[in-house]
């Protein structure tokens, strides 16, 4: 029997498997970046740009070092999982010379991006102050990507099966470059405008990390069960506003651990207790709703799990950090500290995660259903309306959309 759901699948299954195994690397990234943060370990060497086998020519046995390097190491594996997923999900382009024409592109991007990271490695001996960025190399990192990007939102206007998802895919492999110019900037810069750009490096972690972790969703099996209008619209809604609420929530979250003052600790808490609030209005009303329940499937329950770990321990790392009766800056680091730290950072992390998957499988609408009527007393009823072209837009990034 053919399995219709199998002949919905907008990738292949082995792009899926990757896609996932994409995001699960870059959740190990996070954890490493997060004991770096913990340890204070960023500027554990102050050498950057480095070759990906720099670790294994200028070994050290110091703890930090390790760390730092390793976080490195991994985010080079990242970039190059990510590579491979870009082209992956861009050779479903059904245009031959679409096909080809965005290929080139990412080639360009990265041979481009390749050679800006070659000229700063030419000059790591200059002083910071007199380094100048390659000016070609970003030329052409530029061009490689406006080629991509112009192919990629062409087969989206046209309504191309998996157009966004090509889309994305290029928006994805584009973050993970700038994340890396981030960490190599926040040591190439320390000396010059200290260690504020570690926070906004964190900060745009969590950007790369969901943009992967969406990728991983939508690439796989179509949800089966359809939610009726108007309730539809206002799971859509409720579940996209929690995870922009979480996403400022980590920015709170990384400035009180980079840069603590008495007004981010207090938007950090009121935040927290803000999302908390919206997310169990937004679970109570998936689990009382048998479709919506089947549209996301285990990721309402890890949710569920993930807050109340991170509840705890919340509790737990501002008591390490605040609780001392002294400067945070003063407080020893031990390992218990860090490990409770780090473990609240990354939980964090996963619930921003499972939040984002939350929202994208809410969102999707698969075209040409019929919809119920729902009755007026629903808990998420609205007036009922023509479904947005947002919602359309969305499920293109599905490949529903022919």
């Amino acid at each position: 029997m053919t399995d219709t759901a199998e002949h919905a699948r907008p990738v292949p299954r082995w792009l899926h498997a990757w896609a996932v195994l994409a995001a699960s690397a870059t959740l190990l990234l996070l954890a490493l970046g997060q004991m770096v943060t913990s340890f204070r370990a960023g500027m554990a060497d102050p050498v950057w740009p480095t070759e990906p086998w720099y670790l294994f020519s200028n070994y050290k046995l110091d703890f930090g070092y390790l760390i730092e390097h390793t976080h490195r190491i991994v985010a080079f594996t990242v970039g190059g999982l990510v590579i491979v997923l870009a082209f992956g999900l861009w050779w479903t382009e059904p245009r031959k010379v679409a096909r080809w024409a965005g290929a080139l592109g990412l080639v360009v991007l990265i041979a481009g991006f390749g050679e800006f990271h070659r000229g700063l490695m030419a000059q790591r001996g200059v002083p910071t102050a007199e380094v100048r960025l390659p000016l070609a190399a970003t030329g052409t990192t530029v061009a490689g990507f406006v080629a991509v990007l112009t192919v990629a939102a062409s087969g989206l206007f046209a309504g191309l099966r998996g157009a966004g998802l090509r889309l994305l895919g290029v928006a994805g492999l584009l973050a993970v470059m700038i994340q890396g110019l981030l960490g190599g900037f926040r040591v190439k810069l320390n000396e010059l405008v200290g260690t504020d750009l570690a926070a906004v490096h964190g900060v745009f972690a969590q950007v790369v990390f969901g943009l992967l972790v969406a990728l991983a969703v939508l690439t796989g099996r179509p949800a089966a069960a359809d939610i009726p209008q108007p309730r539809a619209r206002s799971f859509a809604r409720w579940s996209a506003a929690l995870a922009a609420l979480l996403f400022v929530q980590v920015v709170w979250g990384a400035l009180v651990r980079h840069d603590p003052t008495p007004l981010t600790q207090r938007l950090h808490f009121l935040t927290a207790f803000l999302a908390t609030a919206v997310a169990v209005w937004v679970l109570r009303n998936v689990f009382a709703d048998s479709a919506a329940r089947a549209r996301v499937g285990w990721w309402s329950r890890a949710l569920v799990a993930l807050i109340a770990a991170q509840l705890v321990l919340g509790v737990e790392a501002w008591m390490a950090k605040f609780g001392a009766y002294t400067l945070p800056e003063l407080v020893p680091i031990t390992p218990e500290n860090a490990a409770i730290r780090t473990a609240h950072a990354l939980v964090g992390s996963g619930v921003l995660a499972a939040a984002v998957a939350l929202a994208v499988r809410l969102r999707w609408t698969r075209t040409g259903n019929a919809q119920t009527p729902e009755s007026a007393d629903s808990d998420w009823s609205e007036s009922r309306r023509s479904q947005p072209r947002a919602a359309e837009v969305v499920s293109r990034f599905r490949g529903d959309v022919r």
